[in-house]
């Protein structure tokens, strides 16, 4: 990934009874905390000062993670949707710790943005891809669960409203992915039942992308709660007990209050089995469940990633690369970003599978950010071998989300891979047909683990 260089942000002198004047020395905590210079900032879209007022204000506070919260639920409150997501761009810059709090950060502006009543699809647009579209699930989210009576047409039509008229895009995924998300909540977190919910959607992909919504808010349910759950609680929202937005696999763990167990009837974890719920399940879920496993199977094995990939051997095997991607996504995470780290924790059980924990790790570098670059950043510090050539066709597959119908540009950033790797890349964007010798890799052909189930 970009190395981010710290924020260098000039002061402002403002105008009180009008205009935003001009650049000075900033460092006057107080004046930027006086609302009417906030207020002048936030009309003239200025997230740079914005984001050091944010920084000025939180960074000596008990609970910094909380300040930062409030403050950007005051920007979405008052619809600056887009100047709140540059603030909080230009803070992760300045302070790192809001990288592996961002999601939580996008998913509260995207909760508070929408009111009922509102045009969810004009909200939506306002969002942005930032850490990992937080704000897009916000969104859907509290559409749902601040309307009531969702039925199959709801949930079908919804993201017709919002996909701009781009099928299997980017921004379909984030509507479909954060249905999955809201139907767990307004359903107390009973995860056959949103399951189900899912199935109302027509389209394979779009089912599929829900159930990843589904499963991912009940993958960490039973941990410390995120703060988007609280914060419908506070407003009131209907079928909202607890809970959390279930997006600690792309960051840091967060600690806000923990779900109330005693309003959830669904049993969200087993700590005698490591593959619960995908044991629960039907198969046509198993995808869905263990793209999301491999984390839950880490935080139980307290970040153990050697036993983590011991534990996923003994998934069955049409589902146990799943597994692995799912530990390179959590390892992503975990390190906060950090490629050489991640690769070194998918550096661990079956070689024939390894492969795909890359994968789940520099899709998570490029979901983070949107920007292909940090993909092709990662991927050339894989080894050569199996695991490199794999990393390469993922960020190919990145790019077929990202530039679903323009093929020149995804032929563009894979012309940035080194050059014995460009054809990968360019099988993953679908940008050829015929596959580079040696692709696609099978699951398990190097070094295939003896299966035990």
């Amino acid at each position: 990934m970009k190395q981010r260089g710290l924020l260098a942000v000039a002061a402002l002198v403002v105008v009180i009874g009008g205009v935003l004047a001009g650049r000075a020395v900033l460092g006057n905590t107080v004046r930027l905390a006086d609302p009417a210079v906030l207020q002048a900032l936030a009309a003239n879209a200025d997230s740079l000062a914005l984001a050091q007022a944010a920084w000025l204000r939180c960074r000596a506070g008990v609970d910094k993670a909380s300040c930062y919260q409030q403050f950007f639920v005051r920007l979405a409150e008052q619809g600056r949707v887009s100047v709140a997501l540059g603030a909080l761009a230009a803070l992760a810059r300045k302070d790192r710790s809001v990288e592996s709090d961002g999601h939580v950060y996008t998913h509260l502006i995207g909760i508070t943005a929408f009111r009922p009543g509102s045009d969810v699809g004009r909200i939506f647009a306002q969002c942005t891809p930032l850490f990992q579209s937080g704000c897009y699930h916000g969104v859907i989210q509290t559409y749902l669960t601040a309307e009531s009576g969702v039925d199959s047409a709801k949930v079908a039509d919804l993201c017709d409203k919002v996909d701009g008229g781009v099928r299997h895009g980017f921004l379909r995924f984030q509507c479909v992915h954060g249905l999955g998300h809201g139907l767990e909540m307004i359903w107390n977190w009973e995860l056959p039942k949103a399951l189900a919910g899912c199935d109302w959607l027509t389209d394979g992909w779009d089912r599929e992308s829900c159930y990843g919504g589904a499963f991912m808010e009940n993958a960490v349910a039973a941990q410390p709660s995120h703060a988007p759950a609280d914060l419908l609680a506070e407003r009131g929202d209907s079928a909202v007990g607890g809970g959390n937005d279930g997006h600690d696999a792309h960051g840091g763990g967060h600690s806000h209050g923990g779900v109330d167990l005693t309003k959830v009837t669904f049993k969200l974890r087993d700590t005698t089995e490591l593959h619960y719920p995908c044991t629960i399940v039907g198969d046509r879920y198993l995808v869905s469940c263990y793209q999301l496993q491999g984390g839950v199977i880490l935080r139980m094995l307290n970040w153990d990633f050697k036993a983590a990939a011991a534990e996923c051997d003994e998934a069955p095997e049409p589902w146990r690369h799943h597994c692995y991607l799912s530990i390179g996504t959590s390892a992503a995470g975990y390190t906060v970003l950090d490629a050489r780290r991640s690769i070194r924790h998918c550096d661990v059980g079956d070689p024939g599978y390894q492969p795909w924990c890359i994968v789940g790790a520099v899709k998570n570098f490029v979901d983070v950010t949107s920007d292909p670059e940090d993909g092709l950043d990662f991927c050339k510090l894989v080894p050569s071998g199996p695991n490199r050539r794999q990393c390469y066709v993922a960020v190919g597959e990145e790019l077929r989300v990202l530039f679903p119908g323009d093929a020149p540009t995804r032929t563009g950033w894979c012309a940035r891979a080194p050059e014995g790797d460009v054809a990968d890349c360019n099988f993953g964007a679908m940008v050829i047909a015929v596959a580079p010798p040696g692709l696609p890799l099978i699951p398990g052909q190097v070094g295939a683990a003896t299966p035990r189930r």
